[in-house]
């Protein structure tokens, strides 16, 4: 067998529903994961992705993350059976098809574009392998043309990806968890600290204040994130540091909000987020207490919205896929 020395360029989302689940569930199973071993491989993929009823034992070989998105329930609607074959439902079929092409893809997109941003898998070529009730789909989506991916990264310019990341993954624990079974909203203003706290007072006594420089306190131990979820119930904002040190709580953000537009129906905390990130270098990080939606700010506008319960995601106001839970 030839060796494969070069990595093909992948450049587009590539997705085929391949085969109808009824024909043979065995036969395609076995063909689809000899194409994902074999397409993993080949472009130098840095994870798999599953969603379906898929074992994935014949997975083992791959020294790469394998990620299970079953328990995110997809949009992707049933495939129609037809009774009968007249152009207008081979139409249909074909609409359907498409459809159901374009949900897959984004269902993998999202799901790779969150395990980025966590820091779970690395950007690079991901496979998807996809199982509706009707259908098996195959998926190679290249992240370096993800918008949620190119959008962290920017962020990351101004923050340590580390920071960034920790403070993303404990927004996700407010907004889902909340603090002893109540819904919990709070915000976190990310580098530029010396502009940030230049604009900014203390609306209590500062918690961290006068931490041991040999021991200082960061989000990016996940052992202190128990100690900030407790903080998160007071008013005012958290400063962070470019590389993670907790420098106050309980931060009321001195801002200009006029010229600042942000979604109706959104409070002051979102509006001072947005209006620190025109002001100066931050990152902001906001989560609603009433929605307990996540919304990141740069330069005075959102860049990115993520819906924990529906898993839904958007960069810059622009839908890139809707999971729902439920």
């Amino acid at each position: 067998m030839e060796e494969i020395t070069d990595k093909p360029e992948v450049k587009t989302v590539i997705e085929t529903p391949i085969f109808n689940a009824s024909a043979s569930d065995d036969l395609c199973g076995i063909l689809l994961k000899d194409s994902v071993l074999h397409l993993a491989k080949l472009t130098g993929a840095v994870a798999v992705f599953t969603f379906g009823n898929i074992d994935t034992k014949s997975f083992k070989d791959l020294t790469i993350p394998i990620i299970d998105i079953t328990q995110i329930k997809t949009i992707i609607e049933k495939l129609t059976y037809l009774q009968h074959e007249d152009q207008f439902q081979i139409q249909e079929v074909s609409e359907s098809i498409r459809t159901e092409a374009d949900k897959n893809a984004s269902l993998l997109m999202s799901a790779a574009a969150v395990e980025y941003s966590l820091g779970t898998i690395e950007c690079g070529i991901v496979i998807g392998l996809i199982r509706t009730q009707n259908s098996y789909s195959l998926v190679v989506h290249s992240m370096e043309e993800n918008e949620t991916v190119q959008t962290v990264r920017e962020c990351e310019k101004r923050v340590s990806p580390e920071t960034f990341r920790s403070v993303l993954h404990l927004s996700l624990n407010i907004a889902m968890k909340g603090r002893e079974g109540k819904k919990v909203g709070t915000a976190f203003v990310i580098g530029d600290e010396e502009e940030v706290l230049e604009r900014s007072h203390q609306m209590i006594i500062n918690p961290f204040r006068g931490q041991d420089p040999g021991s200082e306190i960061s989000i990016n131990k996940k052992e202190n994130w128990e100690t900030v979820m407790g903080f998160a119930q007071l008013d005012g904002v958290f400063i962070i540091s470019e590389t993670g040190k907790i420098l106050s709580a309980g931060r009321y953000l001195d801002v200009d909000t006029r010229d600042i537009h942000i979604e109706k129906g959104l409070g002051t905390r979102h509006l001072s987020s947005a209006s620190i990130t025109r002001d100066t270098n931050a990152i902001a990080v906001a989560i609603s207490e009433s929605g307990g939606t996540i919304r990141v700010y740069m330069d005075g506008k959102e860049v990115i919205f993520v819906e924990p319960n529906t898993s839904l995601v958007e960069v810059e106001g622009r839908q890139l896929a809707n999971n729902p839970l439920n």
